[in-house]
């Protein structure tokens, strides 16, 4: 009984540390992450408090950074045991992390007010409009994927980015903006702007949402991950956080 035990309260503690050494980093990317009234808040924070829980860790969501994304991004491609959510895994990332789950679906397209009457059947016509971006992030990443010019692309950096691009919309500084198409439309009510203004006038890309973790995090970081994120799927508390948010 005392070596089971032992046992028993190595396993804990590893598990403990797994999650402990792990520097958690997100953006604002509501409803799946944002900072509401002070707090995070969002689909990927509870579930990662969830997660942690199982791990039994002492972090809490307070232990996560709120960063601009190519901040963020650029820290967890050059630094072991950094994680970065919600990142769109995609083909050109695919290799560049190591992943965690899916946290769920997510469609990236371009977000337009429906007063410019902007129609889309190609790739190509995307070289007539001035399109914006938030730096480093998946919709400024495919844009270049569809050959589009860099003339034609307006990136922008930092916390405050979505509301920025919702700005230079409605002042026509920018025609479209590429972006996850939910985040972009709850973003857009959180500041003030009626989303019925808005349409999406081309989808680039369908995928999922993960955590991606650097490179050098050990396999057996990543599998307990896993398994936490698959206990909550499991027993009905993913479920609950996703109705929550109205997320299906």
């Amino acid at each position: 009984m005392k070596k089971i035990f032992i046992i028993l309260l190595f396993l804990s503690s590893t598990t403990f540390i797994m999650a402990s050494e792990i520097k958690m980093m997100t953006e604002n990317y509501p409803p799946y992450n944002m900072e509401f009234e002070g707090e995070l808040q969002g689909v990927s924070i509870d579930i990662v408090e969830e997660m942690l829980k199982q791990m039994n860790s002492k972090k809490k969501k307070s232990d996560i950074e709120l960063l601009a994304w190519s901040k963020g991004y650029d820290s967890v491609l050059k630094n072991k045991n950094h994680l970065l959510f919600a990142t769109t895994r995609t083909k050109s990332r695919e290799n560049l992390f190591k992943w965690v789950g899916p946290i769920t679906k997510t469609s990236v397209g371009l977000t337009a007010l429906k007063s410019k009457n902007i129609t889309i059947k190609d790739t190509s016509e995307l070289k007539n409009y001035r399109i914006g971006t938030v730096k480093s992030d998946i919709g400024e990443t495919l844009l270049y994927e569809n050959d589009i010019p860099k003339k034609n692309i307006y990136p922008i950096d930092g916390v405050n980015s979505l509301a920025t691009s919702f700005y230079r919309l409605e002042n026509e500084k920018i025609d479209m903006l590429s972006y996850e198409t939910t985040v972009a439309l709850y973003s857009a009510d959180l500041n003030g702007y009626d989303t019925d203004d808005y349409e999406i006038v081309y989808t680039l890309q369908t995928g999922e949402l993960y955590f991606a973790f650097n490179k050098l995090t050990s396999d057996e970081i990543i599998n307990k991950w896993q398994e936490a994120l698959d206990t909550i799927k499991k027993n009905g508390i993913y479920t609950n956080i996703l109705n929550k948010y109205k997320i299906k």
